[in-house]
């Protein structure tokens, strides 16, 4: 921990960007396991169903991430 000018220890805070591209890696490989395990669509093949599905995951993913992020960064503020 890091020391403020008055002597009491600052609150860490997250690191957004570690936030975001974790959860975006994350929500990808998940949607991409999902559309492997599911059935077939007609006119899309399972690559194409991965990337869309994966896509779609790491966006959702690195929203949540985005979230936590901010929920741990405010509360760690709240305690100095």
């Amino acid at each position: 921990m890091t020391t403020s000018p008055d002597g009491r220890s600052a609150p860490r805070t997250p690191n957004f960007k570690r936030f975001l591209i974790t959860g975006a890696f994350l929500g990808f490989v998940i949607g991409a396991v999902i559309s492997f395990m599911g059935d077939d669509v007609r006119g899309y093949s399972a690559t194409t169903a991965a990337l869309f599905l994966g896509a779609l995951g790491a966006m959702l993913g690195a929203g949540l991430a985005g979230i936590l992020g901010i929920v741990l960064d405010r509360s760690g503020r709240d305690r100095s």
